[in-house]
């Protein structure tokens, strides 16, 4: 990236940045809908600013490839803001020519107006909120550099961003919401926090379908959460996961739910083992039930011997319902499912798992039982999260090879981490592959797993062999080929590959069948997009957020 191209390519978005900011305050006269969306547009237009403006002072200390990826972005706003220029001049030519013509009616060219200048300012805050979530996962990775020179920028910007006046575009403003990111990302900080909370009585409600819990203090608020489970286990170490839990917490305890995609950390529950006194929280097919409280004890240590496992207890973002998990809403026909939703769907879950790798932690179960889709209750709009922390692990971190034999959850895993003696550590591109079988999963709207029928089986619905396993065997047989179950997992691999090839294109597009089978080869030597024999943590992520995200956001329906 040459230092005076950019100078010239951010002084041209500055220019006209403020050519489309003193455009919008002359129509500050106009009706209440008008006035709303110009303050919104510089709300969004500020921010943009100070971001860019953040960039380009600490770029003495971005690597290349950050370099490369922020003059992209940087095109690509010079871009929108010359086309929302357009835009703007085109309506006032004409609302000028609608007065000049003596036969129209003076009140009829005021609202004709007015509509066309509602139209042209949705069109900007539209594809600056778009550019802004394309511009987010690169920007916050360079909260990752340590540099003193990023943490006095980030003060500066912070304390000018409080400045502002106007709503933020989103739950936090950027510059807190980067600044906490930072916070908890610091190895001398992230465990500092106390997130241990005791155990009370609560009611517990079923998610079908997901192995995480909706659950709320019994006798108290409405407030429900949502909650994981992470199971000590005889063969793990009580104190190293419950550090890591520790750590976890603490991280998530800033996250955003809609800058990220996962959910806001409220806390940690240790859990009496079940010989003192311990009920478990209810299993699939269980609607409601409680769990008897022990007495308060203060600040609980969280590997303790006494505890069986650990509950992870998630805030509920306001105003979301209809909570049901990935999973139920594939089970359904795909009638049901409009093209849009998928997508919406599709690139939910992609920055979801991209925020997992920012925040240091690999996830090894991305499967749908692990995906939470919410809806507000006007039903306009959609979020997935991700949960299902129950076997994550820092990406830093040593890793357990042990694993099993279950179909449910090895048709999400790469053949190198199937089976119960996984050939390899587990990276950021295992979590990548299962992303891929997510998303073949959700472009095809077939579901891979399905469940037993509580009423047959007279208990609650077990998962079971469905459609696709029968027709991989169908395939698999064709191939006339006895192999192990190394070779199997590779058969199972190369017919999702062959499936996101031959039957996604008609369904979903050119791009987004490429962008799948790009996340099931990722870990293949001739894949272009991951495949260059770099394996760094920097290089996976850089390529993850160009290569995926960026595509799934630039695909039009």
């Amino acid at each position: 990236m040459d230092a005076g191209s950019v100078v010239a390519l951010v002084t041209t978005c500055y220019g006209i940045g403020v050519k489309i900011i003193d455009i919008c305050s002359t129509w500050k006269h106009a009706d209440s809908e008008v006035k709303k969306r110009v303050l919104i547009v510089e709300d969004c237009w500020n921010r943009t600013r100070l971001q860019v403006d953040f960039v380009m002072r600490i770029k003495s200390i971005m690597d290349e490839e950050h370099c490369r990826v922020m003059d992209g972005l940087l095109k690509q706003l010079a871009l929108i803001l010359s086309l929302a220029t357009t835009r703007l001049e085109g309506v006032i030519q004409k609302s000028s020519s609608g007065r000049s013509n003596r036969f129209r009616i003076g009140f009829k060219v005021k609202k004709a107006a007015w509509v066309w200048e509602k139209e042209a300012l949705d069109f900007i805050i539209s594809e600056l909120e778009d550019w802004k979530r394309r511009f987010d996962p690169s920007w916050f990775i360079l909260m990752k550099i340590a540099s003193p020179l990023l943490d006095k920028e980030l003060a500066l910007a912070k304390a000018k961003e409080g400045e502002l006046r106007g709503p933020a575009t989103a739950a936090k403003t950027p510059f807190a919401l980067a600044a906490g990111l930072r916070d908890v990302l610091s190895p001398s900080n992230e465990r500092a926090r106390n997130i241990t909370l005791s155990e009370v009585k609560m009611e517990w409600k079923n998610i079908p379908f997901s192995n995480a819990k909706a659950g709320r203090r019994q006798n108290s608020d409405s407030r429900w959460y949502i909650v994981d489970t992470i199971e000590f286990g005889q063969a793990t170490r009580v104190r190293d996961v419950a550090s890591d839990v520790r750590v976890l917490a603490s991280k998530l305890s800033q996250a955003d739910p809609l800058a990220f995609g996962l959910l806001n950390c409220k806390g940690v529950v240790p859990v009496t083992r079940r010989d003192d006194s311990f009920v478990s929280p209810p299993q699939f097919g269980s609607e409601l039930t409680s769990l008897v409280s022990l007495p308060r004890a203060r600040s609980p240590s969280i590997d303790h011997p006494r505890y069986s496992h650990l509950q992870i207890f998630f805030r509920v973002p306001h105003g979301m319902e209809a909570l049901k998990s990935l999973r139920e809403m594939l089970l359904k026909p795909n009638e049901h499912m409009s093209l849009s939703w998928k997508m919406l769907m599709a690139r939910e879950l992609g920055k979801a798992v991209n925020y997992v790798h920012t925040f240091a932690f690999v996830h090894k179960n991305i499967r749908p039982e692990s995906v939470l889709c919410f809806e507000d209750p006007r039903g306009v709009n959609s979020h997935a999260f991700l949960v299902g922390f129950d076997a994550f692990r820092a990406t830093d971190a040593g890793t357990v090879m042990g694993g099993d034999m279950t179909w449910d959850r090895n048709v999400y895993r790469h053949p190198d981490r199937q089976g119960m003696d996984p050939s390899e550590k587990y990276t950021m591109q295992h979590d990548i592959y299962s992303l891929g079988v997510c998303l073949l999963e959700i472009g095809l709207w077939e579901s891979f797993v399905e469940y037993t029928n509580e009423a047959e089986f007279h208990g609650p619905p077990q998962a079971k062999f469905g459609k696709l396993y029968y027709d991989f065997k169908n395939w698999s047989s064709r191939k006339g080929e006895r192999t192990s179950f190394l070779g199997m997992a590779l058969q199972l691999k190369g017919f999702l590959v062959e499936q996101a090839r031959t039957r996604l294109s008609p369904r979903m597009g050119d791009k987004y069948a490429q962008i799948v089978v790009s996340c099931l080869t990722c870990l293949d030597d001739e894949n272009e997009d991951f495949g260059l024999g770099v394996e760094s943590d920097g290089f996976i992520a850089s390529q993850f957020i160009e290569r995926i995200l960026k595509t799934l956001h630039n695909i039009s329906l």
